[in-house]
């Protein structure tokens, strides 16, 4: 036994009070009455011996004596030792990510069922126990630092609140094994929907739902729509949680500007998805919004999404070729028809361009030297090596291929292309650097790639078009090349307007930031102010700076999604039978019980038996 506050101890003087008290009784006085027959039936009733009266008066003083020591051990704070199998720490990882939100068949969320276990945790720890708490959502925040500090361990557990951002669980419990190495025997404890992953040393703390079901937003973007007449398009993945238990039926409500633009029926199985395009005709500065409502659904998160729709200028395409290709043409004038790009042609003697576009396309020729590093390239058909790209002319008019096989058919590059009707006649033999991945293959020999070498994008073909066999009749091509010049202009000025960011980023913006943002059951307009020009988005919706930019946030997240029902891990589980719950409380708060029982009886004694 030890104590925390001994100073408390001086207090100890006030004992000489009782007993002065007890020691300088007033003697009793003579009074005469008229009578004494009522004092000899009050003398009958209570006859005691001497010996009695005296234990009486030494229990009285044992009473007062007691009660006030145990009031100042109550003040000194005694604190218990620890024992070899006492925990001697505990490190609490509280997950506050986007599916703690969800909801039971009772309405109570994940995090208020994460919040009772952290305590019942707290309050089962011996007293001094050393306590870490951290929050973890996109990274890990430790709320409290190996404190013993109880009282304020459970007010900032009662603080916690979900943020709708994805999880990192793997970093938070990371964090937390390095602050459990500062303490010998410390014991990691995690309250959250996911089990701690493999090997994390940790227990669990499980707050999974009992039944789940749960269809939500895992994919937003809005995006240029290659060779058609719409200015832009909304890409919209829609996945259903693996632990359902049947088929939902979800409705997919797109607005613009506020009123319902479009509406899609989708059937869901446990663990599947559905992708939409929907296309926009929209002015700039108009918002779209996105609700997806499923019966029953319990968490709201991932249910809308909204963004401002930008004003998307013309790519800047500079075409370097001397004898282009008819098919090339082709493609070039379709795109520069629909007003997506502005194209320039050029000889090769007139390399290096003074103004630079935001893509350069080399057709049937590779600069030797100033090879343009700052900006993407697109190179068709090479006849000679250049920059990362090393090529070689194949003898006669090339070698035909009956059919390419598609190696990357999600590409960006290939969205919309059915690779699988494609013919074409191979040119070039070429050599890439191994950071750019093949798309087609042709017998062994790679006819498409693309990837980034040293931060540039590439993309690179090795066939001829007008001598593919009924590669004239298909839009692979023209597809092929106007995805090709979006995906490479992605990073750059040219579609920043269209990026919709995920929250948790952080956006670099000065002064006051408006949003139109998702509350889990409405778009509500609010503000808030940036710091030291950085904000993180811990919002789902359009926002504004005060300096005209906007954009959106999402949280388009299929592992928030993809919720999971309780008690499937073999993690182990904190049961309140486990650990010995201390119904009254600290050494402290056992001592003031005790002095209010003797409180009690003292009271009783007196009253009753006129022990004084």
């Amino acid at each position: 036994m030890r104590f925390l506050e001994p100073g408390f101890f001086h207090l100890a003087w006030l004992a000489a009070i009782p007993l002065l008290l007890w020691l300088f009784r007033r003697a009793a006085k003579r009074l005469p009455v008229s009578t004494l027959l009522f004092f000899k039936s009050l003398a009958k009733e209570h006859q005691e011996s001497a010996w009695l009266r005296q234990i009486k008066k030494w229990l009285s003083l044992a009473l007062t004596l007691l009660a006030l020591f145990l009031g100042i051990f109550a003040l000194a704070r005694p604190a218990g030792t620890f024992s070899a199998e006492t925990a001697r720490a505990v490190v609490l990882v509280a997950d506050r990510s986007a599916s703690m939100a969800a909801l039971d068949e009772a309405g109570k969320p994940r995090i208020d069922v994460a919040k009772d276990l952290l305590r019942s945790v707290v309050r089962s720890l011996p007293d001094q126990a050393v306590m870490t708490l951290i929050a973890s959502d996109t990274r890990a925040e430790v709320l409290l630092s190996r404190s013993r500090n109880r009282r304020e361990c459970l007010r900032l557990i009662d603080t916690l609140e979900v943020v709708p951002v994805e999880g990192d669980l793997e970093g938070a419990m990371a964090s937390a094994r390095r602050l459990a190495e500062l303490d010998a025997g410390a014991k990691i404890w995690l309250a959250g929907d996911t089990p701690p992953p493999e090997g994390a040393a940790a227990g669990f703390l499980d707050c999974g739902l009992p039944r789940v079901i749960n269809a939500g937003i895992t994919g937003f973007q809005l995006r240029p729509g290659p060779l058609s007449s719409g200015s832009l398009e909304l890409f919209v993945k829609v996945e259903a949680s693996a632990a359902n238990a049947e088929k939902v039926t979800s409705t997919l409500e797109m607005s613009l500007a506020g009123k319902l633009a479009q509406l899609r029926e989708i059937e869901l199985a446990p663990g599947q998805g559905s992708t939409l395009i929907l296309p926009l005709e929209a002015a700039r500065g108009q918002r779209v919004e996105v609700r997806l409502r499923t019966p029953g659904d319990c968490l709201s998160w991932d249910d809308a999404a909204a963004a401002p729709l930008p004003r998307v200028r013309a790519l800047s395409v500079a075409w370097f070729t001397e004898k282009p290709d008819p098919f090339t043409e082709i493609a070039m004038a379709s795109l520069v028809e629909s007003r997506r790009i502005e194209m320039t042609r050029h000889e090769p003697k007139a390399w290096p361009l003074k103004e630079k576009p935001d893509v350069y396309v080399f057709e049937h020729w590779l600069p030797e030297k100033d090879w343009p590093q700052d900006r993407p390239v697109i190179a068709l058909n090479p006849r000679r090596s250049g920059g990362p790209l090393a090529a070689r002319v194949l003898p006669g008019n090339g070698i035909p291929h009956d059919g390419v096989r598609a190696v990357l058919p999600d590409h960006a590059v290939l969205f919309r292309v059915a690779s699988a009707r494609v013919a074409v006649t191979q040119s070039v033999s070429l050599t890439l650097p191994s950071s750019l991945e093949t798309l087609w293959m042709a017998g062994n020999e790679p006819v498409l790639a693309a990837g980034e070498h040293a931060g540039q994008r590439l993309v690179v073909t090795a066939f001829s078009p007008s001598q593919s066999e009924q590669l004239a009749l298909l839009p692979a091509f023209p597809l092929v090349l106007g995805n090709a010049l979006y995906w490479c202009a992605e990073p750059g000025t040219a579609l920043n307007e269209l990026r919709v960011r995920h929250t948790g980023e952080l956006l670099p913006a000065h002064g006051l930031v408006s949003w139109h943002a998702w509350d889990g059951g409405a778009f509500t307009e609010s503000s808030e102010e940036s710091a030291h020009d950085l904000l993180p988005l811990r919002k789902i919706g359009a926002w504004e700076t005060s300096d005209g930019q906007s954009g959106g946030g999402v949280l388009a997240s299929a592992a928030e999604t993809n919720l999971r029902a309780g008690g499937q891990t073999d993690a182990p589980v904190f049961e309140r039978s486990v650990l010995p719950v201390n119904a009254f409380g600290t050494w402290a708060q056992r001592l003031l019980w005790v002095l209010l029982a003797l409180l009690l009886l003292e009271s009783f004694l007196f009253h009753r038996r006129a022990v004084y």
